[in-house]
């Protein structure tokens, strides 16, 4: 389900990439919404304008938490626990005694990043990662749930016996990946499974740069 958002927030494909893995993998995606993308005041110098991280472009996305002070802990603390290792910045304060806030910066959990930026970062969640660390989180998730978004099955009613024999639908093609090694290029893996650079972009949002892919990342080819 796609993510509820402020009508000015805008995004760019990093930033796409950071929404798909809250949409595909959070359970409890039904209450998060986005109150910050490449819009607002930032100041000068921000991810959430686009800067790079080891060579990669990086989008930051700012999940409001309001007076719902549990949603945004329950988001920060997952994000920390699944993937807090790939993340550029994820900063978030909470009122509860039991735990210190969440701070990451680089892929590493600090104390804090000052009391000013700890404080403004009460009312939401504040994500940061660069394109490479999202194909990351996504395929590590992905693996992690078999590819499937986690959460409650949903209970289908039993249907009554038909008078006769249901025409077979047709099956979708599995999706197929592809992991990216030294020397290939957007071009190349596209020949290899028959496809575009067109396609393939548009298959994986975190592709900013065609011409720029990272070695280890998983493409998904069709």
């Amino acid at each position: 389900m796609a993510l509820r958002r402020w009508s000015a927030v805008r995004t760019g494909p990093t930033g796409d990439g950071i929404l798909d893995l809250i949409e595909r993998h959070y359970p409890k995606r039904a209450e998060v919404y986005v109150t910050s993308g490449m819009d607002g005041d930032h100041g000068k110098v921000s991810h959430h304008y686009g800067l790079h991280h080891r060579g990669s472009p990086t989008a930051a996305i700012d999940f409001g938490v309001g007076a719902n002070a549990r949603m945004g802990r329950d988001l920060a603390k997952w994000i920390e626990d699944e993937f807090g290792d790939l993340c550029v910045e994820l900063i978030h304060t909470t009122p509860f005694p039991d735990d210190d806030g969440f701070y990451v910066k680089n892929g590493k959990k600090i104390a804090s990043y000052g009391a000013a930026t700890d404080a403004a970062h009460a009312d939401h969640v504040h994500l940061a990662m660069s394109a490479a660390q999202v194909a990351k989180a996504l395929a590590r998730l992905a693996a992690k749930t078999g590819g499937a978004a986690p959460g409650p099955a949903r209970q289908r009613a039993p249907r009554k016996a038909a008078k006769k024999a249901a025409t077979p639908k047709k099956s979708l093609p599995a999706a197929a990946y592809h992991t990216v090694r030294a020397g290939d290029t957007l071009t190349a893996i596209a020949g290899r499974y028959k496809t575009t650079v067109p396609a393939l972009v548009k298959l994986n949002p975190v592709i900013t740069n065609p011409d720029l892919i990272q070695i280890d990342q998983r493409l998904r080819v069709k």
